[in-house]
């Protein structure tokens, strides 16, 4: 069984004898599948399911969530599922074993830290950066090896953030520079765009995690705070400099978005409604491109597939209590802005 992912707004989906029916605008049927072949429907844009279709597939226990076209969560229409509640069993008793949580922790901060390199040394083309630049981020590797809680990682990490931002503003072209992290407001346009992306790949996971019938409440490493979604934001740590770092900066040094697409208002500074498209656009085709991502693994999958059996593992690592089930990302580097 495997989850059914509609990317085309003009699809819309019926029900014929235990079966999904796909359908595009003209009504040309696009493909026909059983109901014992699909986990979960996952909608991206604005296709159309029947209420019958959703009925039918209430009854069967086949979840559907709804995503934006550029891939933020907005609801699902699911129910429970005993399994379900079996995994969140296991998963609240690991959030309280602080020995696993900082294996995860550990874990999720090396992956971040490598992907963080990766970046920097793919967009680092007329060699601004040297050794030492790159050595910080070796150290830091070191460093959390011999850590032994998760306020010690956090801390590594927030150290060199402040290198990787410093050393990330050096790659930048002129009009786009910056002088630190600023989120809400953002203080210029390049943390415009890093805002807007982070807030994308947050709400994804968070449908993501609902998707594999997790507790968005339940992380090992971010502290809960309000409504704040804990292990999304955990979850979401090592995509950051893949996923929206990347697209943030080729984007910019390819001028594909420019100083015209912002505007800077009393509060902080903006993206216009044709600025928005683009970065949407962007990121949306980012979400959905095929790259390697798994250092073991030869295959190259889509982000959304990658993200997908990394909670999987983290589900594993769940039940047997053990963080050495846990895979992360991570991304062997590359040119042209593809890690």
């Amino acid at each position: 069984m495997a989850d059914l992912y509609i990317q085309n707004s003009s699809c819309s989906l019926s029900v014929r004898e235990q079966r999904v029916l796909v359908r595009n605008e003209e009504q040309i049927l696009l493909k026909e599948i059983s109901f014992n072949l699909i986990d979960n429907i996952l909608v991206f844009g604005n296709a159309q399911l029947s209420t019958q279709l959703l009925k039918s597939l209430a009854n069967r226990h086949i979840f559907v969530f709804y995503f934006s076209s550029k891939g933020e969560f907005l609801f699902s229409l699911d129910s429970f599922r005993k399994e379900d509640f079996e995994k969140q069993r296991s998963q609240a008793r690991a959030s309280f074993d602080s020995d696993f949580c900082l294996g995860i922790a550990r874990k999720i901060a090396a992956a971040k830290i490598g992907n963080q390199l990766n970046l920097l040394q793919a967009f680092d083309e007329n060699d601004l950066l040297n050794e030492e630049d790159f050595k910080r981020f070796g150290d830091a590797l070191v460093n959390l090896e011999q850590a032994r809680s998760i306020a010690e990682i956090m801390g590594i990490e927030g150290r060199l953030a402040k290198s990787y931002v410093y050393l990330l503003n050096l790659l930048v072209i002129d009009g786009f520079h910056f002088s630190g992290r600023s989120r809400r407001p953002a203080l210029d346009k390049f943390n415009t765009l890093l805002n807007f992306g982070y807030s994308i790949l947050y709400s994804c996971f968070m449908g993501l995690i609902r998707k594999n019938g997790l507790s968005l409440g339940f992380g090992v490493m971010h502290q809960p705070h309000d409504h704040h979604a804990v292990l999304a934001s955990d979850l979401m740590e090592e995509w950051r400099p893949v996923i929206v770092d990347d697209t943030v900066l080729g984007l910019v040094n390819r001028q594909e978005i420019l100083e015209e697409h912002f505007i800077e208002k009393e509060d902080g500074i903006f993206l216009t409604p044709e600025g928005i498209e683009i970065f949407s656009r962007a990121m949306r085709e980012r979400i959905l491109e095929i790259h390697h991502y798994v250092e073991l693994d030869k295959n190259r999958y889509t982000f959304l597939y990658a993200a997908d059996q990394q909670i999987k593992s983290l589900i594993w690592s769940f039940e047997a209590l053990d963080p050495a089930e846990y895979v992360p990302s991570y991304t062997g580097g590359g040119k042209d802005g593809l890690l």
